[in-house]
C-alpha cells in the first residue's frame, strides 16, 4: 500500500525570482554563456508593462527579492524602470551584470 502525503494547506512562496529580462549582451562568449546571449539577441516578447505586472504580483504573494539576469540586464530598454518598480513595491533587488560599460545612472 502506498500512502500519498497530504498537499500543503498553502503553496510555498519562493524567496526570490530570477527574471531573465533579455538575451542581449555586449559580449560573445559562446562556450561560457549558459544563456546563449549575445549582441544580436533580443529582449523577448514581454513588454515593460508585462515585467512590471509580474514584479507586482510577485510582491503581492510574498516574494522578497528579484534578481535581474540576462544576457546583460542593463541593456534592456526598461531596466531602470523595472529596478525602480521592484524597489517601490518593497522587493530587494540584485543585478547580475558582466559590468562591461556600466552607465553612471546604474
Amino acid at each position: 500500500m502506498t500512502i500519498a502525503p497530504e498537499a500543503p494547506a498553502r503553496p510555498a512562496v519562493p524567496e526570490f525570482l530570477e527574471l531573465e529580462i533579455t538575451g542581449r549582451c555586449q559580449l560573445t562568449c559562446p562556450s561560457l554563456c549558459y544563456a546563449k546571449a549575445g549582441p544580436t539577441q533580443d529582449h523577448g516578447s514581454m513588454s515593460g508593462a508585462d515585467w512590471q505586472r509580474l514584479i507586482s504580483e510577485a510582491a503581492e504573494i510574498g516574494v522578497k527579492k528579484v534578481q535581474f539576469i540576462g544576457g546583460e540586464p542593463t541593456m534592456h530598454r526598461h531596466f531602470d524602470a523595472l529596478v525602480h518598480h521592484a524597489l517601490a513595491v518593497g522587493l530587494g533587488v540584485q543585478v547580475y551584470s558582466n559590468l562591461y560599460r556600466v552607465r553612471l545612472e546604474h
